[in-house]
């Protein structure tokens, strides 16, 4: 997936279309765990049998995590609707 590297779209701090920066942050893994996944950790180790489907069925691509940053206002806000990609590049 190509995106530019300047897009213009709404700032919601300022509240107006202005010019927008993005750049691709690495997703980062949350400190607590769910329930579930305390449970799944637990299967894994060898108290049961294996629950999930094996690592042919894993998904090949990953959401991306785009930051937009505003010119005018200087502040950081993630854009919410974003797509799997196997590749992802900023162009000019």
């Amino acid at each position: 997936m190509k995106m530019p590297k300047e897009i213009k779209t709404v700032c919601p701090f300022c509240k107006t279309h202005s010019l927008q920066k993005v750049s691709v942050v690495k997703r980062k893994e949350r400190g607590t765990l769910k329930a579930g996944q305390r449970r799944y950790l637990k299967i894994v180790k060898g108290y049961r049998g294996f629950p999930r489907p094996s690592a042919d069925a894993v998904k090949q691509t990953k959401k991306v995590d785009i930051r937009l940053e505003c010119k005018e206002c200087g502040k950081k806000h993630v854009k919410t609707r974003t797509t799997r990609a196997k590749k992802f590049e900023l162009k000019r």
